[in-house]
């Protein structure tokens, strides 16, 4: 017997700041905040809002598919991104808040800092 395959809810889907289309699932979004992340203290508002305007983005060290977006969210608090890009689109595959945050990778978009 197979199994029938879930429906595939699209929980959100926005314009990163390069313009591509990026995208989670309901039942992915549950796994990240379940699961692999259950200390999140952010949520899809954040997250929306770091994909469409972070402080920098960059390449992983260790897939160039996978782009990280950053933002400072509170005093202290920066949220990471994970992205894979296939086709021209993405994915989330985590998402996770950290104190320090280090650069590595190939930065491609930054944030003017205006002073």
């Amino acid at each position: 017997m197979s199994k029938i395959p879930e429906k595939i809810e699209i929980l959100f889907e926005v314009k990163d700041v390069i313009g591509r289309n990026i995208r989670t699932t309901k039942n992915y979004w549950q796994k990240i905040t379940g699961f692999k992340h259950p200390e999140l203290k952010f949520g899809v508002k954040e997250v929306k809002s770091t994909l469409s305007g972070p402080d920098e983005t960059r390449v992983s060290v260790t897939d160039a598919s996978i782009l990280l977006y950053s933002k400072r969210i509170e005093k202290g608090d920066i949220l990471i991104i994970a992205v894979k890009v296939l086709n021209g689109e993405g994915f989330i595959v985590t998402v996770y808040q950290t104190k320090i945050y280090k650069k590595k990778g190939r930065l491609i978009w930054q944030k003017n800092k205006r002073r």
